[in-house]
């Protein structure tokens, strides 16, 4: 009888320890897969260098990216993964060589989006690598391609966008459109409507002008003004060009 009495607490521990190993193999299996499918998913997607920790439907990614916007779009793709319940990201965006070189190559992709017109005014802000962009732009669309393509300038930490969406108006439209002709016609600006993106900007909103950009002289700025004040049906004018030095 001492023999059976010994012996019973042994099994009973043996039978109640062998579901938990199989538990935390199962487990441990699942976690594996899960990971599997992330990195197949990254490699699909031509994304190197990025490692990958899965736990309990938790995903860890770490490793390089370009900018904030490439982040995001690789945060976006691994939660597409079956299983992926939450992301945890130690992913680290390289710097530029310097703000100012940063918000260069920031002006570069504004002046590249074709949806970017005379009739936006868009200015750029750089701090530590966080890129700020304000002003206005005259349809939703132009604010969104501006900042996919801001997010992913190499270098970009981080993204901030105080687009101003200026409201819809069939008047303000023809209020630009006759603007742009007075002054681009104009033998003191004809020379500039040749350029993709000419320097004078013409923000109109419930009938009043901001003029903004970059001209030649202060004659230019002048004239510029008087131009538009000779309209009919502006309501008010405000001249913030720049005069290049």
């Amino acid at each position: 009888m001492k023999t059976v009495r010994a012996a019973l607490p042994y099994v009973l521990c043996a039978l109640t320890l062998a579901p938990a190993v199989h538990a935390g193999q199962a487990t441990g299996s699942a976690d594996q897969e899960l990971k599997t499918r992330v990195e197949q998913r990254l490699s699909q997607r031509r994304v190197r260098g990025s490692k990958v920790a899965a736990r309990d439907g938790s995903v860890t990614l770490a490793g390089p990216v370009g900018s904030v916007g490439a982040k995001q779009d690789l945060v976006a793709e691994v939660l597409k993964v079956d299983g992926v319940k939450e992301i945890v990201s130690e992913l680290t965006i390289g710097r530029a060589e310097n703000d100012r070189a940063l918000a260069e190559r920031v002006a570069d992709q504004v002046r590249r989006s074709s949806y970017f017109t005379v009739f936006d005014d868009v200015e750029i802000g750089v701090d530590n690598g966080v890129v700020t962009l304000t002003g206005y732009v005259t349809q939703p669309i132009k604010s969104e391609d501006l900042a996919r393509r801001v997010s992913h300038v190499d270098g970009a930490q981080d993204f901030v966008n105080r687009l101003e969406v200026l409201p819809a108006s069939i008047g303000d439209d023809r209020l630009r459109n006759i603007i742009a002709n007075a002054i681009y016609r104009d033998p003191s600006f004809s020379n500039y409507a040749s350029q993709a993106v000419p320097p004078v900007h013409i923000i109109v909103r419930n009938s009043s002008v901001l003029l903004t950009g970059v001209v030649n002289s202060e004659v230019e700025r002048r004239q510029a003004e008087n131009i538009v004040r000779g309209i009919p049906g502006i309501i008010g004018v405000q001249n913030t060009l720049r005069v290049e030095k």
